[in-house]
C-alpha cells in the first residue's frame, strides 16, 4: 500500500510539473546542455578545435563549418561553448551536492540535539551567512589559488549556511511530532529518527534549493573566472571566454553575446526548473 501511495504522490507531482510549460521549457534546455557536455568527446576534437591556435581563421563569421565563428586565435566558439557547458555543470552539481550534505548533517544536528550544539553550529553558519556568498567564494579562491577543484569547494563552502538553515527549521518542527515519540517508543536511536523520518519531510525544498543553488554556482564560476580567479584560459569556460572578449565587443560583439547568451540560459533553466519544483511540492498548490 505504501509504495502504491508513494508511486500516485510522484505520479501528481510530475504531472503538476508537466503542466507548468516554463518548467518544461527549463528541463529541455538543460538536457540540451547535459547532453552536448557529455557527448562533447564523440562529435569534437577537444585539443584540435577548443585549444590549438590557428591565426588564419581567426574571427571567422558564422557557417556552416563554424556555427558560432571563431574567436582571436581561430578556435571554433561553439566548441569552446559546449565543453564550457561541462564546467559549469560540473560545479553546479557538486556545489548543490557539497551544501546538500554537509548542510543536512550540520541542520540536522542543530535542529535535533538544540542547546549548546544548536547554538554553537548555527552561530558558525551565522558567521558565514554575514558574508556574501560571491565574497565568501572569492576569498577562499584567492587564499587556495585558481583551478577547478578549489572553484569547487569555494561554492560548496558558501552555499552550506542555507542548506543547514532549511534542515534545521523542518527537524525544530518535526522532532517532536507523535510520529517521532512513536519512532523512540519503538527503540529507533537518533541517528535512525533523523535520516529516516526527519529529513525526507524537507527533500522538497532542499531539491527546490538545490537547483537554484546550480544556477548560482554558474552564475559564481563565470564571475570568478571574468576577473581572473576561476579556470584560467584557454581552459574553455564561459566566464573567461567573456574576459578575453570583452576587448572585441565593438568590432566582434559575437565574442562576448554568445557566452553570455549561454550564461544566461543555463540559470534561466535551473531557474525555470526550481520555481517548477516549488509550485508541483506545495501540497496547497494541488488544484
Amino acid at each position: 500500500m505504501s509504495n502504491v501511495k508513494r508511486r500516485s504522490q510522484f505520479s501528481s507531482v510530475l504531472h503538476r510539473f508537466a503542466k507548468n510549460k516554463l518548467a518544461v521549457v527549463g528541463v529541455i534546455i538543460f538536457f540540451v546542455m547535459a547532453f552536448g557536455a557529455l557527448t562533447a568527446d564523440i562529435f569534437f576534437d577537444y585539443k584540435l578545435q577548443a585549444l590549438d591556435q590557428n591565426a588564419k581563421d581567426k574571427f571567422l563569421p558564422p557557417s556552416r563549418e563554424h556555427i558560432f565563428g571563431t574567436d582571436h586565435y581561430g578556435r571554433d566558439l561553439f566548441v569552446r561553448i559546449v565543453y564550457g557547458g561541462r564546467i559549469s555543470l560540473i560545479v553546479g552539481f557538486f556545489t548543490a551536492g557539497f551544501g546538500l550534505i554537509f548542510g543536512t548533517i550540520i541542520g540536522a544536528s542543530a535542529g535535533y540535539f538544540g542547546g549548546k550544539v544548536d547554538n554553537i553550529l548555527m552561530r558558525i553558519m551565522d558567521i558565514f551567512l554575514a558574508i556574501p556568498a560571491m565574497l565568501l567564494a572569492i576569498c577562499i579562491v584567492a587564499a587556495l589559488g585558481g583551478g577547478l577543484f578549489n572553484l569547487l569547494l569555494a561554492n560548496g563552502i558558501a552555499n552550506v549556511p542555507r542548506y543547514s538553515r532549511i534542515v534545521r527549521g523542518h527537524v525544530m518542527g518535526l522532532k517532536n511530532s507523535e510520529f517521532i515519540e512513536a519512532a523512540r517508543a519503538s527503540g529507533a536511536n537518533d541517528k535512525r529518527i533523523i535520516f529516516k523520518h526527519i529529513i525526507p519531510n524537507a527533500l522538497g525544498q532542499l531539491i527546490v534549493q538545490a537547483t537554484l543553488t546550480m544556477a548560482m554556482a554558474i552564475l559564481s564560476v563565470a564571475s570568478l573566472s571574468f576577473v581572473g580567479l576561476g579556470i584560467n584560459p584557454p581552459t574553455p569556460e564561459w566566464g573567461s571566454m567573456l574576459s578575453t572578449g570583452k576587448e572585441f565587443m565593438r568590432t566582434h560583439p559575437n565574442q562576448i553575446v554568445i557566452p553570455g547568451l549561454a550564461i544566461m540560459m543555463a540559470v534561466l533553466s535551473f531557474n525555470l526548473i526550481g520555481d517548477g519544483l516549488r509550485d508541483a511540492l506545495d501540497p496547497r498548490l494541488k488544484n
